[in-house]
């Protein structure tokens, strides 16, 4: 019986000791996912900002989700607290990395992820922003550098066992980085020039979530294809992302805040023209 206690306790530290080099083995390699270095490849955009840019710049930053995560003023803000075991996520405070940062690297952060020093960023989703012109891009730079300088640096993400497991596996979790190549490659259906406009709004403010071919399941959102919208009327649809209440009565999860957050700048026109290009998108191949 002595030995059978014995052997038993011995199990029990086996395990114990296999658990935590297990879980020292997921950390660090984790941190040297996150210490990954990728290539700073040029990412020039227009040097002098056109007429207007200011209000164009807004106009994205509040559509695209700039001023929802890193709030109207840009100084950032905990964007997502799911507690020690999941993480704590932080938008950084754009008016102060608009102080050391020059416009091709605020550029390249946000539409291929990479920082000046090559590491990427994590929790940006900045595959959602690779559709972005040159100009669009000018014009958020330059209503980003118009905000006043203030508000503290926020710190960096907390990333909790479950998150840090999620991403070592592939369960989900990914670095924002690794989906750029891949986002670049999806285009929404064309549904001919009359929804041109709607088109590539729908590719700038959707991606994040549904993808850039529209399709669903954006950053293992869970999100799926837009061809649901075509069975909302467009009072329905409308109302959906005024207020993120569904035709149903009901919340709809991520889809009711990203309305409330973002969605909600839509002008009715956009949004109809949204309507009409998903409509129009759902009776074709995809």
């Amino acid at each position: 019986m002595r030995n059978l206690l014995r052997y038993a306790a011995f199990a029990l530290i086996g395990c114990v000791v296999g658990a935590l080099g297990l879980c020292l083995y997921v950390y660090v390699s984790t941190e040297q996912m996150f210490d990954r270095r990728f290539p700073v490849v040029g990412a020039a955009i227009p040097s002098l900002a056109e007429p207007g840019a200011l209000e164009r710049g807004k106009y994205l930053a509040d559509r695209t989700g700039c001023t929802d995560c890193h709030k109207a003023d840009l100084r950032g803000s905990l964007f997502a607290d799911d507690g020690w075991l999941h993480g704590r996520y932080y938008a950084s405070n754009l008016t102060r990395k608009a102080q050391i940062y020059s416009d091709e690297d605020l550029a390249r952060i946000v539409r291929l992820g990479v920082r000046p020093d090559g590491r990427g960023v994590f929790a940006m989703p900045s595959f959602a922003f690779t559709h972005l012109t040159d100009g669009e891009m000018a014009d958020i730079i330059a209503f980003a550098r118009s905000m006043p300088t203030g508000g503290v640096e926020q710190p960096g993400h907390y990333v909790g066992p479950l998150d840090r497991w999620d991403l070592w596996t592939g369960n989900g979790v990914r670095t924002a980085v690794s989906y750029v190549d891949e986002e670049r490659l999806k285009e929404p259906v064309d549904a001919g020039p009359q929804h041109a406009a709607a088109r590539h709004l729908t590719s700038i403010i959707c991606r994040e979530c549904y993808a850039g071919d529209l399709k669903g399941d954006g950053w293992g959102s869970g999100a799926p294809d837009l061809a649901v919208v075509a069975v909302y009327g467009l009072p329905e649809f409308t109302a959906l992302l005024r207020t993120g209440i569904g035709a149903d009565g009901k919340e709809h999860g991520l889809m009711s805040e990203v309305a409330r957050g973002r969605l909600h700048h839509l002008s009715d026109q956009e949004i109809a023209g949204i309507h009409a290009y998903l409509v129009a998108r759902a009776t074709l191949p995809r």
